[in-house]
């Protein structure tokens, strides 16, 4: 379990001048390192330490330019590289001595620096290198937009594929500039360098929330006043320590500590104008290079062919879990978790709930056209004569519009009613404190959502246009949890359409890292950009589920609980297996009867014509397939997770996976043709894998 035992201390302290002592004096991977050093005796040591087989892995300048200070730790290797060092260099210096490198094939792994914006100065460290590293200097801190900031940098970089080496900062608070280094990302690292110029505080927070999200501190670099920068990397290195805000003092003992328990200070970086009061920051871990994913499959079922698909799929999407099931006909033939991750990350079973998005809508038309089935509901019925819904402030829906809106509107995604707005947490509790005050507080209730859609002018009159609408499922939601009576939605759908069914793993979702349970994914890893730009971060949001909105994991950020009829869910391939299941048998199931299939399959076919958009009823797209015979699907995106649900004749598939897909042109969605092509050659004989999870036979 990664921790981050929180260390800000503060307090003056005596420069230490003796050396750190070997680790592990004489052996490979020994440490050894100094601080507090004048530039003439971090030479002389630099020098000894090198022609005795140690490499530096963390170098740090601090104080005035004048007289600066070196903070330094370095490994022994029984093959050490070729490494090439200049302790102190002008701008012009530092920018000549690379150009004279790369001709070389050497370039920047390391750099350091102090100083003024306008005239620092920099230590630089090379090594040879089969593709040179992206080195910039003199950035400043500012929008994403400007490529003269760190921030745009870091992004770029994070598009091309590479990941930040090094990073220093100087200047000043109120000048603060940086260099950096970013070298090809050969592990698919994810990382997210977001904290550019934080205080000791700001840094402590991010960390936290970092770490709950089981991310780990790679790179600190801090400013004369103490203001530091932080990358953050999604791998695993067992256990790892940071600290920040040391005195001299206190960084060796920590370092005495830890370095003594086998860990490795793998950053080392201090700050101040001078020796006596500078600050150090550092992060230990137990092993320097981060563990290797591995693929693993876990099912009562194997096929090599199969395997080796989601494999392939994983590992070129750098997918932590993921689960599918196949289906033919009425019977569940294969079901199968997967892992493409380190070894102390949680096996993925067919069991393993993931949040459903999107495919929730699938689960909630279900449940919704049992009411038309059971005469309890029509399609014409106004979705407000049901709901009888009231602003905040108490009124009547302030769109006329409003009271057209039928059950037919919701269920093709016609209603007109503002798609998204509903999802605005925090517009929402405004809303309700400005029509009134009282205690109004995140997180919001259902009841607090629904005044707020009742508030909100309608975008289109209801049928006039179709619209992928997150809001019309939430009434869907909302009217089949007030017709039967239940006091959520999911409470009446568990009871009304997966009892009937036996499906056990299918749930109301849960927003707060605290509040998974243990058969939860883990949502980590999530895409920023669009398009060709899209890539994998670990960015932190503000939570919208406590007034005091802390910084936590963007797939942790937002409130699940009140949107289950639209994408709150949770649920196991296996039991998606046996909605799939319902939609393509031919005859009538514990749930739903066949001609109730039928018809919202017809009615499906005939809004996708008639829109041209999408098909609806729970589904994206849908389409005949000969007498009784049908294609349908439905995809599910959130933030830090995809899936889909998909028949097609007596096929069908569901997939699951915990992180987002970035790679162009893959194929997964909808129909996953790479999968599919090969599922439906194996001949599966009688298996029936519904009984091997709790669900007997159709």
């Amino acid at each position: 379990m990664q921790s981050t035992r929180r260390l800000v201390l503060t307090g003056g302290g005596a420069a230490v001048l003796a050396p750190f002592l070997p680790r592990s004096a004489g052996a490979d991977g020994a440490i050894i390192g100094w601080h507090d050093r004048s530039l003439a005796e971090y030479t002389k040591l630099h020098d000894t330490a090198i022609n005795d087989g140690y490499r530096l892995i963390s170098v740090g300048l601090y104080g005035p330019t004048s007289s600066p200070n070196y903070t330094t730790v370095l490994i022994k290797r029984a093959a050490p590289a070729e490494q090439r060092h200049w302790p102190l260099l002008t701008n012009a210096q530092f920018a000549q001595t690379l150009a004279e490198q790369a001709v070389q094939n050497f370039d920047a792994t390391l750099i350091a620096a102090t100083g003024p914006a306008n005239d620092p100065r920099f230590a630089l460290v090379c090594e040879r290198q089969d593709t040179l590293a992206r080195v910039l200097v003199g950035l400043k801190s500012g929008r994403p937009e400007d490529r003269t900031s760190l921030q745009a940098r870091h992004r770029e970089a994070r598009v091309a594929g590479l990941i930040p080496l090094s990073i220093a900062s100087y200047g000043s608070a109120d000048n603060p500039s940086f260099a950096a280094v970013w070298g090809v990302d050969s592990d698919q690292t994810t990382w997210n360098a977001d904290g550019v110029a934080e205080t000791d505080a700001e840094l402590q927070v991010r960390m936290d929330a970092q770490a709950s999200g089981w991310c780990r501190p790679s790179l600190f670099s801090a400013d004369a006043d103490g203001r530091i920068a932080s990358v953050f990397v999604d791998n695993r290195v067992g256990d790892w320590q940071a600290r920040h805000g040391l005195t001299a003092v206190q960084y060796q003992q920590e370092f005495d500590a830890w370095t003594g328990k086998g860990y490795v200070p793998v950053c080392v970086q201090a700050a101040g104008t001078r020796a006596a009061t500078a600050k150090f920051s550092v992060v230990f871990v137990q092993r320097e290079t981060p563990q290797q994913r591995t693929f693993t499959a876990t099912g009562p079922t194997q096929n090599a062919d199969i395997d080796a698909v989601i494999e392939k799929f994983m590992r070129q999407q750098a997918l932590r879990q993921g689960a599918i099931a196949i289906v033919k006909s009425t019977k569940l033939v294969y079901a199968r978790g997967y892992n493409f991750a380190e070894l102390d990350w949680p096996v993925t079973q067919p069991t393993t709930l993931f949040r459903l998005a999107s495919v929730s809508k699938n689960v909630t038309a279900l449940a919704a056209f049992q009411l038309v089935e059971e005469n309890k509901i029509k399609l014409s019925d106004t979705a407000q004569s049901i709901l009888q819904l009231r602003t905040p402030a108490g009124g009547p829906p302030r769109d006329p519009h409003f009271n057209a809106i039928t059950v037919q509107h919701l269920f093709e995604h016609t209603s007109g009613v503002n798609p998204g707005a509903f999802g605005s947490d925090v517009a929402i509790r405004d809303a309700h404190r400005a029509a009134r005050p009282g205690s109004w507080n995140l997180p919001v209730t259902a009841a607090m959502v629904d005044a707020f859609i009742a508030s909100l002018p309608m975008v289109t009159p209801p049928g006039a246009e179709q619209v992928y609408n997150n809001c019309g499922y939430y009434l869907l939601g909302r009217i089949v949890g007030k017709v039967r009576g239940a006091p959520t939605p999911m409470a009446a759908i568990q009871q009304h359409l997966c009892a009937p069914l036996q499906i056990t793993r299918i749930r109301q979702a849960r927003s707060l890292v605290a509040d998974q349970l243990p058969d939860e994914a883990r949502y980590g890893a999530t895409t920023v950009g669009e398009g060709p730009d899209a890539r994998l971060d670990v960015p932190l949001f503000r939570s919208n589920m406590s007034n005091d909105r802390p910084l936590v994991p963007r797939g942790y950020s937002g409130q699940l609980e009140n949107k289950d009829g639209s994408g709150g869910l949770s649920g196991a391939v296996t039991d998606l297996a046996r909605l799939i299941a319902v939609w393509i048998s031919p005859n009538d199931t514990p749930a739903l009867k066949r001609a109730t299939l039928t018809s919202m399959l017809d009615n499906a076919i005939a809004a996708a014509a008639h829109y041209k958009v999408r098909s609806g009823y729970g589904l994206d797209g849908a389409a005949a397939r000969g007498p009784n015979r049908y294609y349908g699907q439905k995809g599910g995106d959130l933030s830090a997770s995809q899936n889909v649900l998909q028949f097609n004749g007596e096929w069908g598939f569901a997939a699951n996976w915990a992180g987002r897909i970035t790679v162009p042109g893959t194929r997964w969605y909808p129909n996953f043709p790479e999968l599919m092509s090969v599922a439906t050659k194996v001949d599966f004989g009688s298996t029936d894998l519904f009984p091997d999870f709790g669900m007997t036979a159709l």
